[in-house]
């Protein structure tokens, strides 16, 4: 058990090192346009900019459910690695690498769930988050 929490500390250092070193990026990657901003004024975000907004954290969140399942990974082979033949710690990372599998499997599953809906049915605006406006409702 002591070596696990040597070689797990040793690695989050490693991490640690790395991402602080790497250079400041901002989560928008382009900048807003169409209903996400005001037609008069392009620096007056709209109600409209919340599609922008959730555009943005959920590709963000992707990303992160990507690279938790990878770290996740790589604890439980480090559990595995370590157990030294203790049956709870190579059970311990057996179930870290399953738990870490299904949550990537339900992660991307959901997302091809919602596209083969949308390929099958034709109906494509469940893939898009709109909030109504007035100029689309017609009042």
């Amino acid at each position: 058990m002591k070596l696990l929490s040597k070689t797990i500390s040793i690695v989050f250092f490693f991490l640690g090192l790395q991402l602080a070193s790497v250079s400041p990026v901002f989560a928008q990657t382009s900048p807003w346009s169409g209903v996400c901003v005001s037609p008069t004024d392009e620096t007056v975000a709209t109600i409209q900019g919340l599609q922008c907004l959730l555009a943005n954290v959920l590709s963000i969140f992707l990303t992160l459910v990507g690279v938790t399942a990878f770290i996740m990974l790589i604890v439980a082979s480090f559990r595995l690695l370590v157990s030294g033949g203790d049956t709870k710690q190579v059970e311990k990372g057996r179930n870290s690498v399953t738990y870490a599998i299904i949550g990537l499997v339900v992660a991307v599953s959901a997302f091809i769930i919602l596209n083969l809906i949308a390929d099958f049915t034709g109906v494509r605006t469940i893939l898009e988050f709109k909030i109504p406006s007035s100029e689309s409702t017609g009042i």
